[in-house]
């Protein structure tokens, strides 16, 4: 069997059109190793990879695998099935094909999907995106709604953990697409000033956590597409291939076409130490974070200049992931922003600075960090027994009988608890007008006992690598939430 050549639909590249794809081949048997002729210790690197995270992962876990049928999801699946098989390991796979309805023919391919995983005696899950109204931006839509569909697959099965096929070759083509965006950017490569330079050229994570609840691992982020499908080639197995990973449309295909063994090639450009550079990053943010900023209310932010360098990398960082938080932005500022702001904060004449929907003020010695008032959403009503999030920073839940309207506004109460901190009482009341004020149907402020306000941690809410996770971390602590979930795996990548 000669399998198909381009890359595997678990690259996180899910276009628009993906052309019909020929069904999977179906097993053939797998032939001794002394038929083989492919190299026998690449071969085995997918199973070994397998029974690596399998050591590592939580006693009795069920493990949701997503199967989209390309190479490297399926070459994930029957690895992990067989390093449980021959190891004994207390764990129950599951798995589950997300079918995003974006051309024809991927109906029939989840149904291939399926019974190749009842064949193996896996259960298994179709879930269909349902993708009307969605005019815009559909790449990003349909990989967010990928790992929704993911989520609640996990809750119906009671998986602990989902597992995603994503190889060597993707995180090559992740380290490589942000080099490059890090040069059309025009980064200071002697400094990287707050953008992700170093942070990025890290690549993905081996884990990440998904909506605050369920963590998404790769335990074949080591591992080589080719080895993969080396394995499933021994063993007479089949996989789909998406064309649409050929389309130069994607800025990830065009990476992968830029010339002979792209993603070799790509990784050999990484800093070597650049995964655990970032993670000593995020210890010292982490402890910056608790030993010298002080966080009001979830709405402002305290540091004592005396504390604070400017200069330095760390604090650059820290300072840009407080703004995103408190303005309630998934992504920090980016990179010329970052530059303007740190040139106006070294400004001895300058007092203030905005940047990233938030305020940079100095005053008496320290420097206070609050969302502006500009671009605040217009009053949100919230039915009984809703949940909703005001201005990307809180989840407003509606624990009464009646309506509530959530504005912003110089809520009074909010201001005098500011001003009694020592906070000087022009930044107070500006601090307060910015901040949600919950107001019942005759107009009067209502009663904490008719709702429940929580703060959103925008920039780790969605997605948490796990390189960030002791950050997050600190700033759950901080911002008074409850610490995320630990990663149900100690470790994943092979050393």
């Amino acid at each position: 069997m000669r399998p198909p050549a381009p890359a595997d639909a678990d690259a996180e590249t899910t276009g628009p059109e993906r052309p019909t794809l020929a069904p999977p081949q179906p097993s053939i048997g797998q032939p001794s190793i002394g038929q083989s002729s492919i190299d026998q210790p690449r071969i085995d690197q997918p199973i070994a990879a397998a029974h690596h995270f399998l050591t590592r992962l939580h006693p009795s876990s069920t493990i949701l695998v997503a199967v989209s049928g390309g190479s490297d999801s399926i070459g994930l699946l029957l690895a992990l099935h067989h390093a449980l098989e021959t190891s004994g390991a207390p764990h129950r796979l599951v798995a589950c094909t997300i079918d995003h309805a974006l051309r024809p023919g991927s109906a029939a391919e989840a149904a291939a999907v399926a019974r190749r995983c009842q064949g193996l005696g896996i259960p298994h899950h179709v879930a269909r995106w349902s993708h009307s109204g969605v005019t815009s931006g559909l790449q990003a839509e349909a990989r967010l709604a990928r790992y929704r569909l993911l989520c609640a697959a996990a809750e119906t099965f009671g998986a602990d953990l989902v597992v995603t096929g994503h190889s060597a070759d993707d995180q090559a083509e992740t380290i490589a697409m942000r080099a490059a965006r890090s040069r059309q950017g025009g980064v200071d490569r002697d400094r990287f000033p707050i953008g992700l330079p170093p942070i990025g050229l890290a690549g993905m994570a081996d884990a990440v956590l998904f909506g605050r609840r369920l963590w998404i691992c790769r335990p074949f982020l080591g591992i080589r597409r080719q080895a993969v499908r080396e394995m499933l080639t021994s063993r007479g197995e089949g996989w789909i291939d998406d064309p649409s990973n050929d389309d130069p449309r994607f800025e990830r295909v065009r990476i992968r076409k830029a010339g002979p063994q792209p993603s070799a090639a790509r990784a050999e450009t990484a800093p070597p130490d650049a995964a655990a550079g970032r993670l000593r990053s995020a210890a010292v943010l982490s402890d910056r974070l608790t030993r010298n900023v002080r966080i009001h209310e979830a709405v402002a932010a305290e540091i004592a200049l005396a504390d604070l360098d400017l200069a330095d990398v760390g604090w650059q960082r820290l300072l840009a992931l407080l703004a995103a938080t408190l303005a309630g932005k998934p992504h920090p500022i980016g990179q010329e922003t970052a530059a303007r702001l740190v040139s106006s904060l070294g400004d001895p004449a300058a007092t203030a600075a905005t940047a990233g929907s938030c305020v940079f003020e100095r005053r008496g010695g320290r420097l206070f960090v609050y969302r502006e008032r500009r671009n605040l959403p217009p009053p949100l009503i919230v039915a009984p027994g809703q949940s909703l999030v005001w201005d990307g920073r809180f989840t407003v839940e509606n624990t009464g009988a009646v309506p509530l309207t959530v504005k912003a506004g110089g809520d009074p109460a909010l201001t005098a608890r500011l001003t009694s901190r020592d906070i000087p009482a022009g930044i107070a009341g500006r601090v307060g007008r910015a901040s949600p004020q919950m107001l019942s149907p005759d107009g009067t402020p209502a009663g904490n006992e008719a709702f429940c306000l929580s703060p959103v941690i925008a920039p780790y809410d969605t997605f948490l690598p796990r390189f960030d996770l002791m950050i997050a971390q600190s700033m759950a602590a901080k911002f008074g939430r409850a610490p995320y979930p630990a990663c149900p795996v100690d470790d994943i990548a092979m050393k």
